[in-house]
């Protein structure tokens, strides 16, 4: 009898010790990136696009996201549009978050990050960008920060 009582109790004990703190934190979603990204306008902080930063290509650029569309602001050429959405290809214990921008202009800095990105990273002010590049195998960065 103390045996299975002591059997039990060290799986009870193995369980709460296998959680970890991060157990209880609130997982990203479709609603809270949006929410985030429609509140102010955003900057591209870091593009590394085929192993090269291309981040200086975005200075003074500005993107306002709104719920349907994303207009730039300080392109240096007309204003450019577009679309962008969130959505999770994941499954329920385990999402992937991917974030879809399609710009309107055909000007390479533009139509390099019209892509689907996986979410990294989303707080209030940042957003962390990947996607795996199929051709080549490397890992492309967008990271977008709240102006």
């Amino acid at each position: 009898m103390k045996k299975k009582l002591l059997v039990s109790l060290s799986i009870v004990v193995l369980l709460f010790a296998s959680c970890s703190e991060t157990d209880d934190l609130p997982l990203v979603n479709e609603a809270n990136v949006v929410s985030k990204m429609t509140s102010g306008n955003w900057k591209v902080t870091k593009f590394i696009y085929q192993n090269t930063t291309k981040t200086a290509d975005y200075n003074g650029v500005l993107f306002d996201f709104d719920a349907i569309a994303v207009m730039l602001s300080n392109t240096g050429t007309v204003p450019v549009a577009g679309s962008w959405a969130v959505f999770n290809e994941g499954f329920d214990n385990d999402p992937d978050l991917v974030f879809t921008l399609a710009l309107t202009s055909a000007e390479p800095r533009f139509t390099n990050i019209s892509d689907d990105w996986y979410i990294v990273e989303s707080t209030s002010t940042k957003l962390k960008l990947e996607d795996e590049n199929l051709e080549t195998g490397d890992i492309d960065y967008l990271v977008f920060e709240k102006n």
